[in-house]
């Protein structure tokens, strides 16, 4: 089973990941930008498949998590040399001043000689300066880099329309982001009563403390109260009511027992039975208190084609909404927390690609439509994660793009510039590797704690 959750695991990641790089791919084609390689996995590279008709080399490689583009001039530094005016030239403006025998100067200020004019065009021809990269203008360069998250925004919502279309039920209950978001597959509680997701029933679920007056009372878990001294119990507000307005005084507790081991060997066992107990002098019983829900196993959604793209789209953009607002309390929580509990919690929630295999094998148990939702999920946290302007990811590199350029309008000193953004993508990928081995490490921690 666990070979099967790998493996099922790691094609799931692939195709995340491979529509996510085929769209920097494509939209780099489309400007005309030369794709040197776009490989399957991630190198070492274990083999060379085969070359397309515009020179793209498709490749295998040893570590199988997703694939990867290698854009001609994404991380090449420009080559410096300026004009007579001391102008700093493209690439493309280079080629031309090399064919029309123009003076050119290097980075000394130095005239170039004739020999090293050579070697320039042969390293000019290598570089294809009119399908480089930093030689199309910021625009193209920012849809670029933008279309992998696209893509997968397009697969999350291509997801969720499918399983709009041919009938899906709500995954879980968000009891952890506070939103009024009205996502149909992770619906808040009022939102569920409200669809009749779930439905209330009579009574009140009592979970009792270990060693409390409730536990030594023989009230077990899930047991449900009804009344107290006769009085039927609607909400946990008047059972809290009643019960601290009794302190010290023998209450009567109507129940119906949910598990019956203890008095008989049935283990599906329904009793009432009234338990009678003296709150302690603290107003209270020693049980949690929660409402009687049930879940509504015939709720399904399931709509014609134009209204499963309406909620299929609609669903994705919640969805990105609530992975943001949940990013947002854990990074909170782990890095400013009321209390260190808070920060522990936090911790552990952190899962990295282990602690996701482990989720997926849970949601093969809840069938193909969870494992779907799931996919899908995953795919949005992906194109979260990627648009987070950190260095090194596509939303840190867009954000670095706009200032290198900015800055280069004003101080004309690209090469300069290019170094320093090359510089900060290295130390921020280099972070980026250490982060995730700890990540990986604390999965494992999870794992073998569970």
């Amino acid at each position: 089973m666990i070979l099967i959750w790998i493996i099922i695991s790691i094609i799931m990641f692939s195709i995340i990941v491979i529509i996510h790089e085929y769209g920097h791919y494509k939209t780099a084609r489309i400007f005309g930008i030369h794709v040197e390689e776009f490989g399957l996995w991630i190198p070492p590279r274990a083999k060379k498949l085969w070359k397309n008709k515009s020179g793209t080399l498709f490749s295998l490689n040893w570590i199988p998590l997703g694939w990867f583009v290698k854009i001609a001039g994404e991380n090449e530094l420009l080559l410096e040399y300026y004009s007579k005016k001391w102008k700093l030239l493209s690439l493309e403006s280079l080629q031309k001043k090399l064919i029309e025998k123009d003076t050119l100067y290097d980075k000394t200020w130095g005239e170039i000689s004739k020999v090293e004019r050579k070697l320039i065009k042969a390293r000019l021809k290598n570089l294809r300066p009119w399908e480089n990269f930093y030689e199309k203008n910021i625009f193209q360069k920012s849809l670029v880099l933008l279309a992998g998250v696209f893509m997968n925004f397009l697969l999350a919502a291509v997801i969720f329309i499918v399983l709009f279309f041919i009938w899906v039920k709500p995954v879980w209950i968000n009891s952890f982001i506070e939103t009024d978001l009205p996502s149909k597959l992770i619906p808040t509680l009022e939102q569920s009563i409200e669809e009749g997701i779930i439905k209330k029933q009579e009574g009140i679920i009592l979970i009792p403390m270990e060693n409390s007056l409730a536990e030594t009372a023989w009230i077990q878990e899930w047991d449900t109260l009804l009344a107290i001294n006769g009085v039927t119990v609607f909400t946990i507000e008047q059972a809290q009511e009643i019960i601290q307005a009794s302190k010290n005084t023998l209450i009567n507790l109507s129940l119906i027992f949910k598990s019956c081991t203890w008095v008989w060997e049935n283990e599906n066992c329904t009793q009432k039975w009234d338990i009678k107990i003296i709150p302690d002098e603290t107003w209270k019983i020693g049980s949690y208190l929660s409402p009687n829900y049930e879940l509504n196993e015939s709720f399904e959604y399931k709509y014609w084609l134009w209204d499963s793209v309406k909620y299929g789209v609609l669903e994705t953009y919640y969805q990105i909404r609530l992975t943001l607002s949940g990013l947002w309390i854990l990074g909170s929580n782990i890095f400013a927390p009321e209390t260190p509990e808070d920060r522990t919690e936090a911790l552990e929630q952190v899962a990295g690609p282990i602690g996701i295999v482990w989720v997926i094998s849970s949601a093969l148990a809840g069938g193909g439509k969870l494992l779907l939702v799931l996919w899908a999920i995953i795919s949005i946290s992906l194109w979260v994660f990627n648009l987070l302007p950190i260095p090194a990811l596509d939303g840190g590199r867009l954000l670095l793009l706009w200032v290198r350029t900015g800055l280069e309008k004003i101080f004309w000193k690209k090469s300069l510039f290019a170094w320093i953004e090359n510089l900060i993508h290295i130390f921020f990928f280099i972070a980026l590797i250490a982060i995730s081995i700890l990540i990986a490490y604390n999965d494992i921690i999870n794992i073998s704690s569970r």
